[in-house]
């Protein structure tokens, strides 16, 4: 029995995969591989009326030609629209999973099912576990290329998943060792991979060089160095970084959330020109649609929902005043690491130019979310307002951390957290206190 109770317009699909009905069925058919409990597998969910994706993660192998056990689950309610897909899928003509899995397609569920590395938006995937070719990829990531006279030692080379979004980009950890042809050489790396759909990639590519060669002579933080695009134009690497997760049960956690502070202000501070993020109006945009989506998810809570999201609207023209600044675009714990007492700001994908309020606001509802203690907070306000010349109003942070929360709404969802409906709610009515003028 499905231990979670889902929106109502969710595919079939879905319901019998978290039921236990269907992979057992598909693994019967050699469709899927072996999987206990499927649903504490998946590893990335977006759900859509009558639609859904899931990538599902099986046995994690790392070597240089074995991508892990993965499988991209394309659900549809419509059955026509999913035979549609799966037609479009075999046109591009993927080739089987080292296990012999294939493309397939399941009518009486509305089940497409794509093998990893197969991504039919991202093509240039499956060249990682290509050593050959991934060979002549990585040549540019290293130091002296020397007319390509270099071998990959693929015993030693090993790759390892962080994250997917299917269609969009794969993030891999990847520790590669080659040997030169003609001379006793080796060159070992460690690089922070990431191949991206080719629409997007060039625009990732030209703003990680730029953050990294901006923040090089940054004094309170680092960011990993740029290493190199391929040739490919999708795939591009940053030096692997050794720092350390935050503790938040540590003493000094005062202490590093105020360095934390003043190292958020300075990189807001450094004059690069990014894109532009959203501005007011288009903020407004993005809180209908959210508006919608949180509607349709828990339609009976739809007055409150549409209170919230029209406070919210009210106030964000009162940003279009403020400075812009350079914004991490998507700030929390997550994003940096401690290394040599100093902090490593990472992931800059959603980075560009804003409203400082939007980073420090996503911050702090990620501490409060957290647990961590309000004066463990404001140790955080203390580090950013001491090292900024720019100090941001308290009215301007509960916008930022109001935001935060109707962004990050559907996240329980995704997780597929049970009391998701509840926490949904108590982040709209968190908001709606917010913006209130309760700052408790």
């Amino acid at each position: 029995m499905n231990p979670i109770s889902l929106p109502p317009d969710t595919p079939g699909g879905l319901e019998q995969l978290l039921a236990g009905e269907l992979w057992p069925r598909l693994l019967d058919e050699g469709r899927v591989f072996p999987l206990d409990d499927p649903a504490s597998h998946i590893r990335y969910l977006r759900l859509k009326p009558g639609s859904c994706r899931i990538f599902l993660l099986g046995e994690e192998r790392q070597g240089a030609d074995e991508p892990p056990q993965g499988i991209l689950l394309r659900i549809y309610d419509d059955k026509e629209r999913a035979r549609t897909a799966f037609e479009k899928e075999k046109t591009r003509r993927p080739l089987p999973s080292p296990d012999g899995l294939m493309s397939f397609y399941d009518e009486s569920s509305g089940v497409v099912g794509l093998p990893f590395p197969n991504d039919p938006e991202i093509p240039e995937l499956r060249r990682i576990y290509e050593p050959d070719r991934f060979r002549r990829l990585a040549l540019g990531f290293l130091p002296d290329q020397s007319g390509g006279r270099w071998r990959l030692q693929r015993s030693l080379t090993k790759f390892r998943l962080l994250a997917y979004k299917p269609g969009r980009r794969a993030v891999l950890k990847a520790k590669l060792k080659f040997r030169h042809l003609d001379q006793d050489l080796k060159e070992r790396i460690r690089l922070h991979l990431k191949v991206e759909k080719k629409q997007s990639a060039g625009q990732s590519i030209r703003q990680a060089r730029e953050i990294s060669m901006a923040t090089a002579q940054c004094k309170l933080f680092r960011t990993p160095r740029f290493l190199g695009a391929a040739s490919n134009g999708s795939l591009y690497a940053h030096q692997w970084s050794s720092g350390s997760r935050i503790d938040l049960s540590s003493e000094d956690l005062p202490r590093i959330l105020e360095g934390i502070g003043s190292a958020i202000a300075e990189f807001h501070a450094l004059p690069l020109e990014l894109r532009p993020l959203s501005p007011p109006q288009l903020m407004i945009d993005e809180v209908n649609i959210i508006r919608s989506d949180l509607s349709r998810l828990v339609p009976q809570h739809e007055t409150e929902i549409g209170d919230t999201c029209d406070a919210m609207i009210s106030v964000l023209p009162d940003l279009s005043l403020q400075p812009s600044s350079l914004l991490h675009g998507d700030l929390h714990l997550n994003q940096i690491l401690i290394e040599r007492d100093r902090p490593l700001l990472v992931d800059f994908d959603r980075a560009g130019r804003g409203y400082s309020c939007l980073d420090i606001g996503s911050f702090l509802e990620d501490l409060h979310s957290r647990g961590v203690t309000r004066e463990a907070q404001a140790a955080f306000e203390d580090g950013y307002s001491c090292g900024s010349g720019n100090p941001v109003a308290s009215d301007h942070v509960m916008i930022g951390r109001g935001m935060a929360l109707l962004r990050r709404a559907c996240e329980p969802l995704r997780e597929l957290d049970p009391d998701w409906r509840s926490k949904l709610l108590a982040s709209v009515e968190t908001c709606q206190r917010y913006l209130e003028g309760d700052h408790r």
